[in-house]
Parts: structure tokens; sequence; C-alpha cells
């Protein structure tokens, strides 16, 4: 191992999961506190693990997304807030959700009774993760311990208007060879990324509660996936792999598929909105693609 040069690591982080005012957490009984506190263990666990192991981390919610740490390991500039993270990131990740909390107060009075919006801006994440790989994977020589790796740990659910970006990002991960990982806390699971953890050889994970999440963490995401491979693990079986549709977004089953550039639809119609063909032959005048249909 002499000639590895370590893990290669960028961690996604929904912030609504240390947000003091997210009702799912309240309901869940989870302390924001408890869930920042197991995730900066988790950091500091994974940095001692191995000296050359490198780690970015973006922390954001909805439609943003900021760079909050990046730590290069044992490099000669390297200072220790970048090779133990614990300390500088409990203060950047408070001053992300104070800023955050401060954003939806003063939102304007027109949109006070509105639902906060939910989501995490899971589409950038992954591109932004996916640039910032692709840029250390060359800055440094040397052969990495396994595979570069994406772990998403987030507490919102999915925002199906994000289905076609996120799904862009997921193919190009699985082609260039990057493992996509999943921690969900969210009231329910998430079919982007248990569609991402299949396709990219990744794990995806729901803890029954937000105390087992440093378990999960240390378990299964703290060592490299060429060590993973040695390791018996355990997942529920199941995919959702239902789409959404490109018309409306909706969740869909059953839909109609673009022969051409295969866009999927949750009606029938003349044309394809997305790249022109007009559909003949259908009884009635009104057309459709080809029939799919999708499932769990």
């Amino acid at each position: 191992m002499a000639d590895a040069e370590g893990d290669l690591l960028v961690l996604l982080l929904d912030l609504a999961l240390l947000r003091p005012d997210n009702p799912a957490l309240s309901a869940a009984g989870a302390a924001p506190t408890d869930i920042l506190a197991q995730l900066l263990s988790f950091t500091n666990a994974y940095a001692m693990l191995n000296s050359h192991n490198r780690l970015a981390i973006f922390a954001g919610q909805q439609e943003m997304c900021h760079l909050v740490h990046l730590g290069l390991g044992e490099d000669a500039n390297s200072s220790a807030d970048s090779v133990f993270p614990a300390g500088s990131l409990h203060a950047r990740l408070s001053e992300l959700v104070a800023r955050c909390k401060q954003a939806a107060v003063t939102a304007p009075a027109a949109d006070a009774g509105a639902a906060a919006p939910s989501g995490f801006a899971l589409s950038g994440g992954l591109s932004r993760a996916l640039c910032l790989l692709h840029r250390l994977q060359h800055q440094r020589g040397g052969r990495p311990r396994g595979r570069p790796r994406v772990l998403c740990v987030l507490g919102s659910i999915d925002a199906p208007m994000q289905y076609i970006p996120v799904m862009n990002a997921i193919f190009s991960a699985q082609r260039a060879e990057v493992v996509l990982d999943a921690v969900v806390l969210a009231s329910e699971d998430s079919s982007f990324l248990q569609q991402a953890a299949h396709l990219t050889g990744g794990l995806y994970f729901r803890p029954a509660g937000a105390a087992a999440l440093l378990g999960v963490l240390l378990n299964y995401f703290v060592c490299d996936t060429a060590t993973r491979q040695q390791l018996d693990v355990t997942q529920e079986l199941g995919v959702d792999f239902r789409a959404s549709c490109f018309c409306h977004k909706f969740v869909i089953e059953t839909g109609y598929v673009c022969s051409v550039c295969l866009s999927i639809f949750c009606q029938p119609s003349r044309a394809c909105s997305t790249c022109g063909t007009a559909f003949t032959g259908v009884a009635g005048g009104t057309g459709g693609g080809s029939s799919a249909r999708g499932g769990s």
C-alpha cells in the first residue's frame, strides 16, 4: 500500500438536518446538535483513518450549495483545520444554518404564509462534486485505494423538478466511475438516490432514526471502496425506478416515451415537446411515443 494515496470523498450535506425549525426533525425527535456532532465525528474518523485521505464537503439546501471544507490530506500546505476538520466545520456550518434561517425570516411578506420550499439542490451538488473530483484526480498522481466517492446525507424529500438534471449527473458519475452513496433521514425514501447507488455501485441506507446515523457512517462509509468489497454489507432490497414526466414533473408508473430522444410524458401528445418529433399512426389523431412502465 506504499504506492496508494488514500481515498477521495466528497460529502454532500443537507442543511435541513441542522435547522432547529425543521418540522420533520421535530416529529422524529431528533436534535440538530446531535446530528451535527455525529457528522463531525465521522469527518474526523475519516481523516484519522489514513493521513492521505482527501475530503471535500458541500453544504446547502434548496437552490444553494457551498463548499465549506477542502482537505487534501498530508500536504506541506495542510493546516490542522484541514486535516482534522471538525473544529472549523462546526463554525462554518453553524454560520450557514444561521444565514438560511435569517433568509427565511426576512422573506417577502407575500410568501410568509407559503410553506417553505422542500428539497435539496441535489443536481447542483452532484455536478459540483463531480467537477471537483475530476480536478483533484488530475492534480496528484499515484494509485488511489479505491474509486472516488460522493456521499449524500439528506434530510429532504426528492424534488420532482430536478429529475432530468439529477439523472444526467448520475449518468455522468457512472461514466466517470464515481461511486454515489446515500444516507437519507427524510420522511420517505429517495428514488433519485436509490437509482444513483444502484447504477454506480454505491450503498443506500435510510436509518431507523437519527441516533443511528454515526453507526451507519462508520460501519459502511468511512472506508474506501477497495476495503468495502471485503465487508458483509446488508441492504434492503428494492429500488424505486419510477421516473418524473418531462411535461408536468409528476412521478409516474406508466407513461409515453419519445422514440427519438427518450423523453417521458404522462399524457399522449401530437409531438414531442423536447425534440419536436411528430407522432403519427395513433387512433383519434392524437399520438404519443411508445408506452412504458416503471415501478419499484
